[in-house]
């Protein structure tokens, strides 16, 4: 049922559910603006992919199986990718102590999760999104209520504001590190804290262990990475310094030309030239 708003009535019960409504973007769709409503929206991607931005955070594109968060009195922008346009659905959350429970989770951190399907908290998300499209009645109400508070649960629980330590060994670690950093590079976002905070180690540590693997730091091989990548657009793409910056995980040109000139010992155009 794409393309539709509804609010949701739930007079006789206590709801954190203010509105909801599903959206298939056509190529290049946009939306910006400030969410000055005193509520919080989770967005679920449900096929396609598009770009994100909120207020104070890097660009970042998402794809089917993310959620994107907009804070109450936040401004925000994004849009669907021209090839894939996304379909996502929408839930709109207020009322007593929402956005303190929303807080308690890392999802203010960036405003995002990746890759959630496999989570009670996405269960819990879909099984509210699929009641409220149902004929209202004071049953569905009922477990629309219940089930809200479970979303808040599993949201808390399985995405904590500070994630535990987790126990792995260190050839494991080395690996996941590895591959978390092939996989997201082009993630403005992706960082050696963020890193960290995924293997449960502090920054020393996963630099000795990456001295001990590959005799670089984990910041120069992710650096290399977003280089390499770049060299490559540079000389088999026409595509500008903005759009190459943002393809290899670079917020702006700007600290990208820097970054390659600092690698490569000449200017990003430079190197076209040649």
């Amino acid at each position: 049922m794409p393309n539709q708003y509804h609010n949701f009535n739930n007079q006789n019960l206590e709801s954190h559910i203010l509105f909801y409504g599903e959206q298939a973007c056509q190529p290049d769709e946009y939306f910006e603006g400030n969410n000055l409503r005193k509520n919080d929206v989770l967005y679920y991607i449900m096929s396609g992919k598009g770009t994100f931005t909120s207020s104070g955070h890097h660009s970042v594109k998402l794809k089917e199986g993310d959620l994107f968060y907009i804070p109450r009195s936040q401004t925000c922008y994004f849009q669907a990718d021209h090839d894939e346009p996304w379909q996502y659905f929408w839930i709109g959350l207020a009322g007593p102590g929402t956005n303190q429970m929303i807080k308690a989770s890392n999802l203010p951190n960036k405003n995002f999760l990746r890759q959630i399907q496999n989570t009670k908290f996405f269960t819990t998300l879909h099984k509210i999104y699929g009641i409220l499209n149902k004929k209202t009645s004071l049953l569905n109400n009922i477990q629309i209520t219940s089930l809200t508070y479970q979303l808040f649960y599993h949201l808390v629980n399985e995405f904590p504001d500070h994630p535990p330590v987790r126990k792995t060994p260190k050839v494991d670690q080395y690996q996941i590190a590895i591959d978390y950093l092939n996989k997201n590079y082009t993630d403005p976002t992706c960082n050696i804290v963020e890193l960290c905070n995924r293997l449960g180690v502090s920054r020393s540590f996963l630099y000795a262990l990456f001295r001990k693997n590959t005799k670089i730091s984990p910041q120069k091989y992710l650096m290399q990475l977003r280089m390499e990548a770049a060299k490559k657009e540079l000389q088999n793409t026409t595509h500008n310094l903005k759009q190459i910056a943002h393809t290899v995980g670079y917020g702006d040109e700007f600290t990208f030309s820097k970054a390659f000139k600092r690698y490569s010992g000449v200017s990003p155009n430079v190197f076209r030239g040649n």
